[in-house]
């Protein structure tokens, strides 16, 4: 609570002192062209102290955000126009006056300058992987990009023909370029090495914004991960919570989650699918030969069974002493005999039942292979059975198999490098010798840096043992959830709601916070200097064509937000954030808006090419309707910075 009211005066004061230096700009240039300066105003609001120093009232306000330099002829003067003031601002040259106007924004443009410099000095930032990769971590199964054929482990590599530097290139794409959003890459194959080009193209409609659009891409696709399990990125402790089902199974610190279940694992999103998936992962013997599989594994209700297969399903539950109700056993859609033979496959009770079994698994390392008659189970999740009756015993209990990989300490690569290691990290061939021999009589747990951790057995995210903390969090959030359903009204939309409840609290969890890996990020000042301005460019073209909406800018709350917590992740971001920031309030005070610096270059410039000041009245009419429009739109963000703040907190 104390570091996090510190990071906010932190970031009061940063604003502030950005602020400060643009009026600072204004101050120097003024007094170097002669202009009388009345007031400068350190802080805004009620004074806490003022005194007056070479005839310039100097005032500290109260609220320690930015400040204003008052120059003379500004106010209103009895009858006298601007240009008649002695001493005043409108007084001065018109070249004169362009620079005292430009000066406020090249200090900030300077000052970014100088922050992008001192970050490239003290050898750029730490950023995560998934910012910069073009490795894509997870698919949403049903979209467009899934039915293509692209998934986990495949490679973005342009964007509408433009060179993919990362998932934000999706929305920048969006927003500069009106047509349908496409992009091509390589669909890899894990096993063999080889790769396949694709090309997929974003369905939209032209009356779709480019945040839509982007929106539309970015919710059936995410960024690959390393999955890590150590240290926070803090440097605070990472431990498993006590119960946690990983507790006994061997992970480390330096441990990466690389294969669960039989696929390879690209991302968080990625492995919360894995676990949830309603298959079960079985040893295999055909014709002398063993291998992997994974099955549908469900309810023997959802099985359509003759009396027989029932009766013979009973035995096996009575002889492992089995309390659960027949129906709801968990079995497979074949039909066994006794000592665990695969005799013919099962019909479902109803297309309802077969539809929501249908297992699309991950295709890189073909893991989903179809029992045939005479096929022999020798091993469930990892377990070996002798006889049918253990099998009903074992698949009773969902567990999952995890095989990590040490990763050794090492300097952060540059984010320039960060995807070239990413696909030959996966040591396909020692995974492959590790999992054929899972289930087998003498099992390999440990080749080269990869081991088999022992079976877990996930928790439903209702039953997770957290703590007192965020065990009430956590209620909290499933209460509210069970409320929202009982309050919809309509029926469908309440039974698909229940549905996704059920979902919700029952999803199958490890357990422990995994981290991705950090590249080092340090372009040179001017590159860095480069990308601000092209994405400040790009927002602003997107806002004034319509394609972006002013929804997602942040207001001032907004960005003390972003400040603050760039504190909490370090000094260097807080610094980026800063010298952003600075470049952004630079180059906005440039625009050719009245009641900005940039509108009152081009009063001056007006008046050098017509050698007529413009009167108080004229600049009126001009300022004060663009002061209305600021002041609203102020107030628009501020409003839309509050509702994401409660909508988060409720």
């Amino acid at each position: 609570m104390v570091q996090s009211i510190l990071y906010i005066l932190l970031s009061l004061l940063g604003i502030g002192f950005l602020i400060f230096i643009h009026e600072l700009g204004h101050y120097f240039m003024g007094k170097r062209a002669g202009v009388t300066i009345e007031v400068f105003s350190i802080g805004l609001g009620k004074a806490i102290a003022q005194w007056e120093r070479n005839g310039v009232k100097w005032k500290l306000g109260w609220i320690p955000i930015g400040g204003y330099v008052q120059f003379a002829g500004t106010a209103k003067e009895g009858n006298l126009e601007p240009h008649q003031v002695k001493g005043g601002l409108f007084a001065a040259k018109p070249w004169d006056r362009i620079k005292i106007a430009a000066m406020g924004p090249i200090v900030n443009i300077l000052f970014a300058l100088l922050a992008f410099s001192f970050l490239w000095v003290m050898g750029g930032r730490e950023k995560p992987f998934a910012e910069f990769t073009d490795y894509v971590g997870w698919v949403q199964r049903g979209s467009g990009p899934y039915e293509t054929g692209i998934r986990p482990g495949d490679r973005i590599q342009k964007v509408n023909g433009k060179t993919f530097n990362g998932f934000n290139d999706f929305l920048y794409r969006a927003m500069l370029d009106k047509r349908e959003l496409s992009m091509t890459g390589d669909q890899i194959d894990y096993a063999t090495g080889r790769e396949r080009p694709f090309t997929y193209i974003f369905p939209s409609t032209e009356e779709m914004s480019g945040t839509e659009k982007a929106t539309l891409a970015l919710s059936s696709m995410s960024a690959a991960q390393y999955l890590l399990y150590d240290k926070m990125s803090s440097g605070a402790p990472n431990e498993l919570f006590p119960g946690s089902p990983l507790e006994g199974s061997g992970i480390a610190y330096g441990d990466r989650i690389i294969w669960v279940d039989g696929e390879l694992v690209f991302s968080k999103h990625q492995l919360v699918s894995v676990l949830n998936h309603a298959t079960v992962l079985l040893g295999i013997e055909r014709e002398g030969k063993t291998f992997l599989t994974q099955v549908p594994r469900l309810n023997v209700s959802d099985l359509r069974l003759s009396p027989e297969e029932k009766a013979e399903i009973d035995d096996w539950r009575t002889a492992e002493k089995l309390s659960t109700e027949l129906s709801s056993l968990t079995f497979i859609p074949y039909n066994l005999n006794a000592e665990g033979v695969v005799e013919s496959p099962l019909r479902y009770i109803d297309e309802e039942s077969e539809a929501r079994m249908a297992y699309e698994g991950g295709d890189r390392i073909p893991i989903e292979e179809p029992l045939l008659p005479g096929d022999r189970i020798i091993s469930v999740q990892g377990e070996r059975i002798g006889s049918s009756s253990e099998f009903l015993k074992n698949i009773q209990t969902k567990k999952t198999l995890v095989i990590v990989k040490k990763v050794e300490d090492a300097p952060p690569p540059l984010w320039t490098d960060a995807d070239k290691g990413f696909a030959s990290s996966f040591d396909v061939k020692h995974l492959e010798a590790i999992a054929a021999s899972i289930g087998t009589q003498a099992p390999i747990t440990t080749l080269g840096q990869l081991k088999l951790l022992a079976p877990v057995t996930p928790v439903p995210f209702h039953e997770f043992p957290y703590d007192e903390r965020y065990g009430k969090t956590r209620d909290k959030m499933i209460d509210e959830k069970a409320k929202a359903v009982e309050e919809t009204t309509d029926p469908k939309r309440k039974e698909a709601a229940a549905r996704d409840f059920q979902l919700y609290q029952n999803r199958l969890m490890l357990g422990l916070v995994l981290q991705d890996t950090q590249v080092r990020y340090n372009p040179n000042p001017f590159v860095q200097f480069g990308d601000v301005f092209k994405e400040t460019y790009r927002t602003l073209y997107a806002l004034f064509t319509g394609y972006l909406s002013p929804k997602v800018m942040a207001g001032p709350i907004g960005i003390i937000q972003v400040v603050h917590h760039s504190w909490g992740i370090s000094f260097k971001e807080a610094i980026f954030w800063l010298g952003m920031i600075s470049l952004n309030l630079g180059l906005l005070n440039l625009l050719p808006i009245p009641v900005l610096d940039g509108g009152q270059i081009c009063f001056s410039i007006y008046e050098g090419i017509t050698k007529k000041p413009l009167k108080m009245k004229t600049m009126e009419r001009l300022i004060i309707p663009f002061w209305v429009l600021i002041i609203a739109y102020f107030v628009y963000v501020t409003y839309n910075d509050l509702v994401r703040i409660i909508t988060n907190i409720f």
